[in-house]
């Protein structure tokens, strides 16, 4: 007998979108040659995402929630922060290394809807190691 899962018809037809599209995005940014940055990283957050973000622990949000733990947490989910009726009714997944990249090239794409805005001018290299950035601040 296999495992029973607890999704709906309509979380299935949600979230496997979204996963599909994560998954392909990814696999589009593996064959960079250089490892991310951490701290090259960290200064790319400053320029393209500190605006509408922070990253202390306990910090305030801004126009988005604060992103200190986000790898690990389930979207949708920094106490305090009003997300959008979008964002809280499609994006019912955990944030990792492998979606936070697709996430920030094409947010609207992942979740229709969301308040996101894509930041022009973020580099496939920056991406990476923002993404490297975001997965240490734990």
């Amino acid at each position: 007998m296999g495992v029973r899962h607890q999704f709906t018809d309509s979380a299935r037809r949600n979230h496997l979108p979204v996963m599909l599209l994560a998954a392909a995005l990814s696999a589009l940014s593996v064959g960079t040659s250089q490892a991310a940055d951490i701290a090259k990283g960290e200064a790319a957050y400053v320029r393209q995402c500190a605006i509408c973000h922070t990253i202390d622990k306990g910090g305030d949000h801004r126009l988005g929630p604060n992103l200190y733990g986000i790898v690990g947490r389930r979207a949708g989910t920094a106490p305090g922060f009003k997300y959008t009726n979008a964002f809280r009714t499609v994006a019912t997944f955990e944030w990792n290394e492998g979606l936070l990249g697709p996430w920030i090239a094409l947010p609207a794409v992942m979740v229709p809807g969301t308040a996101m805005g894509v930041f022009p001018g973020v580099s496939d290299r920056d991406k990476d190691d923002i993404v490297a950035y975001l997965a240490a601040q734990k």
